[in-house]
């Protein structure tokens, strides 16, 4: 009896050392694949960094940012080359621009978020790139983009970056791309701003530095010892999230699917659409103080085009949306126009361009939610033509010949108001200001 006791403890101990033997040989295998390839076992799940180039960061000031002077080499799955993209010492993806600015060069700021910013779109094919070659052929002075593009910004942020950074690069003209994903952003980043007593915004920081200050927890120590054990546990949470994420794309309520208000057919009345576009007209009297004209062009998200627009594997399902989704509901985009008419704001409506034709699909990436380079080219082509007939700058020297002073020194408010799509905003409609 004793000498079987003894026997199975023998196989026990045996059993348990060997498997002590494997996780310590699995240890070792996870930490010489990272130090070899320089890559990590455990896929990014954090919201932060669903940035394919992973030089987003967070931000004391502006919420999120890029990383300054750095440079990521980013893998696009639909033409099949890696994209490099770089930084300035500002952290916005380009060249590094002048200070003090020359004074023949024409300067353009474009503020927006991932769709701007554009990781999968090398810069010869991108929208600011395209929109300054169309521009170049009719002026003399050199123009010069600032892509503003930060994944995960919305008008709240992007307000904030201009205010605080990118006013002092004397800007000529500045343009605001209104993405529908701003209205879900700004809902998440919102309660992290700091204002002053009008309500004004004056910085966002994130909230992972807000808190950086409490002690780590036990478990993350021991995720941060044990790179197998942080590879089990990141995996385990990745599907937890997945099957989160399935319930919430099909979901109809408008606090669980952040794409799930488009269909309402009053969106001028949704509390968090009038918070997320109040910022554009702060931005507007900020403009206006500066003698900056502000031009605010949208475009329509992939599922606003058809229920197979973008539907790559797990793209779909990793932007809230289910896969055979699709939002036809144009009001969106009425109420959007009536708010730019009701605060004098130029409005460009990309969705003429982008969602007509049976070439609607073309317009966008397959592996990204985002234009791709033939939805680039329309965009540039669309907001070249409107700056050239409605807005006064060195591509418009015709104005020039015909008024004594440029619009920059006028009342922005004197001048009619038009969009490229020919509509008349419906005055009724007008979003009211958030209470």
């Amino acid at each position: 009896m004793i000498r079987a006791g003894l026997t199975s403890l023998r196989r026990l101990i045996y059993a348990a050392s060997l498997l002590v033997l494997l996780i310590c040989g699995a240890e070792v295998g996870v930490r010489t694949y990272e130090a070899a390839t320089g890559n990590s076992v455990c896929r990014a799940t954090d919201g932060i960094c669903s940035d394919p180039s992973k030089l987003t960061v967070p931000s004391w000031s502006f919420h999120q940012e890029l990383r300054p002077s750095s440079s990521a080499t980013v893998e696009c799955r639909d033409s099949h080359s890696e994209i490099l993209i770089e930084t300035n010492s500002l952290g916005l993806r380009g060249a590094e621009p002048a200070d003090p600015k020359p004074f023949d060069v024409c300067r353009i700021v474009v503020l927006g978020d991932e769709t701007i910013f554009a990781p999968e779109t090398p810069d010869s094919e991108h929208f600011c790139t395209l929109l300054k070659n169309q521009l170049q052929q009719h002026t003399t002075a050199k123009i010069e983009m600032i892509n503003a593009g930060v994944p995960g910004h919305c008008p709240l942020t992007e307000f904030v970056l201009f205010k605080r950074l990118l006013k002092g690069l004397h800007p000529d003209l500045v343009l605001m791309h209104f993405d529908w994903s701003d209205v879900a952003d700004d809902k998440q980043i919102r309660r992290f701003a700091r204002c002053d007593a009008s309500g004004t915004p004056q910085t966002c920081p994130h909230s992972k530095l807000l808190s950086s200050k409490k002690p780590t927890p036990c478990h993350e120590v021991w995720r941060q010892q044990f790179r197998l054990l942080d590879w089990v546990m990141n995996n385990l949470s990745a599907e937890w999230k997945y099957q989160i994420a399935r319930q919430k794309a099909v979901s109809r309520e408008v606090d669980t699917n952040p794409y799930a208000w488009l269909r309402e057919e009053h969106p001028e009345e949704n509390l968090t659409f009038r918070h997320s576009v109040r910022p554009i007209a702060e931005m507007a009297k900020l403009c206006q103080s500066l003698h900056c004209p502000f031009v605010v062009f949208t475009s329509p998200k992939p599922w606003q085009v058809s229920p197979k627009c973008s539907r790559g594997e797990g793209v779909r399902l990793a932007a809230g949306v289910a896969r055979e989704a699709y939002f036809s509901n144009r009001a969106p985009f009425e109420v959007l126009a009536a708010f730019a008419n009701r605060f004098n704001i130029q409005l460009i409506d990309g969705s003429t361009v982008l969602i007509p034709g049976r070439e609607g699909e073309s317009n966008f990436l397959k592996y990204a939610p985002r234009w791709s380079p033939q939805g680039h080219q329309k965009m540039a082509d669309l907001v070249a033509n409107h700056l050239m007939e409605k807005v006064p700058g060195a591509w418009n020297s015709r104005y020039f010949q015909k008024h004594d002073e440029p619009l920059s020194r006028t009342n922005p408010r004197e001048s009619e108001i038009q969009w490229t799509s020919g509509q008349t905003p419906n005055s009724d409609r007008a979003v009211p200001p958030p209470q």
